[in-house]
């Protein structure tokens, strides 16, 4: 699998900016961010039950991890799945 952040010079762009939960390396290729992801698979489980909206459970967010993001942005990473390549 060909890795998502480079083009066609199979340069790595350098205005990407990687998923909420994830680093990037020099090479171009992601590595998790434990604490992100375990925040954001709590979130997750709160907006599912509907405890918290999608403003609300980005501000918890942004309080609790090493990075913001926006409800709108919160909304599309948790409704489409992150397929990459990871670091090894």
């Amino acid at each position: 699998m060909a890795n998502i952040l480079r083009g066609k010079s199979n340069q790595v762009n350098p205005m990407y900016r990687p998923p909420f939960g994830y680093d990037m390396t020099e090479e171009g290729n992601l590595i998790p961010i434990e604490s992100d992801l375990e925040v954001l698979a709590e979130v997750k489980e709160m907006v599912v039950m509907k405890a918290l909206s999608w403003r609300d459970a980005a501000l918890y967010i942004t309080m609790k991890s090493s990075r913001s993001i926006s409800h709108e942005g919160l909304r599309k990473r948790l409704q489409k799945p992150v397929e990459l390549e990871l670091a090894v």
